[in-house]
């Protein structure tokens, strides 16, 4: 992921040879999904869109405003997030499809201080991902930023509304830029990502209705990387980790676990954890809870989220989430992990 202050000329210069390549394409149509999950880009809505020739243009959005109660400090802070998608698509005639999509995310999100867990300083950053895919029978390659791909396809599902499990996932990860490869068969979807530094990502997912129930179980494996909390040392890291869901009727259950171990010169660390949770939908509400237990050698990191999302109208919600996490951990004269408290979000989001 990047984080900007402002817009370096080369991502506009790219943004602008984009829009370039889509209008002057001139190809059959078709359609095309890349396997990707990004937490903050789950919409309400299809995507707007429309054609230009014999492309498909796809654009979608959300905004979202807030407010965040800290207890530890009894501070209360406002925030915005805005984020877009704009994509284009089409079939060669050969029948490959080709997507290129572009994602820009605006936050001006309280960030913790590594010092004081919650007591946090108001920033603003931009971050933005590109992706390419040529897909056909035989899969789908993609290249650009795919560090969250295999990642999207085996994660547990997140929570309603404005609640957020902390430190539900292995510390390892890919740098921005690379490549990678899915092949859906039957129930099955495959994946696998390379970074520009030789890291990698590898994950299965199936997924079949069995009678009125609906499961899913993942793995993955990945080789990444990780800097401590303080930024004082590097971590090279290979970990496992898998999910296990059911649906049934309006109800989700999940439970995911992953083990890890973590290298650096003169220091050699394992953790491992469990997470947990539970999603319903009665009518326009949705309630979910989740927890988190984890070690990281013998010392404990645990986590838990409530989350409410009251849907107003089409792509309006107002959403709640109550969340808490506790980990401090300070290992071999290194500060791995520091981050403690409870926060209250009252959100209002609206999506197309």
């Amino acid at each position: 992921m990047k984080s900007h202050k402002t817009i370096p000329v080369f991502r506009l210069f790219g943004t602008a040879v984009f829009f370039f390549c889509v209008i002057g394409t001139i190809m059959p149509t078709g359609a095309q999904e890349v396997f990707l999950n990004y937490d903050d880009m789950s919409l309400f809505e299809a995507p707007l869109a429309t054609e230009i020739g014999d492309v498909t243009l796809l654009v979608r959005g959300m905004a979202e405003g807030g407010w965040t109660y800290r207890r530890e400090s009894d501070d209360t802070d406002e925030s915005f997030n805005g984020r877009f998608q704009a994509g284009a698509q089409t079939q060669l005639p050969n029948r490959w499809r080709v997507r290129l999509s572009y994602t820009g995310r605006y936050a001006t999100d309280p960030q913790e201080s590594p010092d004081a867990g919650f007591a946090s300083r108001v920033d603003e950053e931009y971050e933005d991902d590109v992706l390419l895919s040529v897909g056909g029978a035989w899969g789908t390659v993609v290249s650009g930023n795919v560090s969250e791909v295999v990642r999207g396809q085996t994660q547990r599902s997140g929570g309603a509304g404005a609640s957020s499990l902390s430190f539900d996932d292995v510390f390892g990860s890919l740098a921005d830029w690379g490549g990678g490869y899915l092949v859906r068969m039957g129930p099955w979807v495959l994946s696998a990502v390379v970074d520009e530094e030789g890291d990698f990502d590898v994950g299965a997912m199936y997924q079949r209705p069995i009678a009125e129930k609906d499961y899913r179980l993942t793995a993955r494996y990945t080789q990444g990387a990780f800097t401590s909390a303080d930024g004082s040392r590097r971590f090279d890291t290979k970990a496992v980790s898998g999910v296990g869901e059911l649906i049934y009727g309006s109800a989700l259950f999940d439970l995911g676990a992953g083990y890890e171990t973590l290298s650096s010169p003169g220091l050699e660390l394992e953790q491992w954890y469990v997470s947990s949770g539970v999603r319903i939908k009665i009518g326009v509400l949705s309630l979910s809870v989740e927890g988190h237990y984890g070690r990281i050698e013998d010392v404990e990191k645990t986590s838990a989220a409530l989350g409410v999302q009251y849907d107003l109208a089409r792509g309006l919600s107002a959403n709640f989430g109550l969340n808490y996490e506790d980990a401090s951990v300070s290992l071999g004269g290194v500060n791995l992990i520091a981050s403690k408290g409870t926060k209250a979000v009252l959100s209002l989001s609206y999506s197309f």
